[in-house]
């Protein structure tokens, strides 16, 4: 396998759309980047993804669509996980771990939807009072 290729995103760069296909999925080397989701056409942040951490992994790994969008909140550099990449450790990977990771990623799919739609209901209600 090659060396990942290396991509950069100036400050409030949108990396990917939430309902996306996912192609690849990013290591962040320098920067820092905010996913969040759509909720009421309102933006719910639901996590910063820091230098040494990946996003964008679930839509390679389930075959689904992003679950989230992806902002860079400041000039960001990442290497890029091609989805080829990811198979070829999957079928390295031993058996049944696939198995556990379409698992996790169907519940960390919820969970995403269920925050920020707490997140969304918190917000409206501070505005009330």
């Amino acid at each position: 396998m090659s060396a990942p290729e290396r991509k950069t995103f100036a400050k409030g760069t949108l990396i990917f759309k939430e309902g996306e296909t996912g192609r690849e999925a990013y290591m962040v080397q320098h920067g820092r980047v905010r996913i969040f989701k759509n909720v009421a056409g309102r933006r719910i942040p639901i996590g910063i993804v820091l230098p040494g951490q990946t996003f964008g992994e679930l839509a390679l790994l389930d075959g689904g669509i992003r679950m989230a969008a992806a902002l860079a909140e400041e000039d960001t550099a990442c290497l890029v996980l091609t989805k080829d990449a990811i198979d070829h450790m999957m079928h390295d990977a031993p058996a049944g771990l696939g198995h556990l990771l379409r698992s996790l990623i169907g519940t960390m799919r919820a969970m995403g939807d269920d925050l920020a739609t707490a997140r969304a209901e918190l917000a409206d209600l501070r505005r009330e009072t």
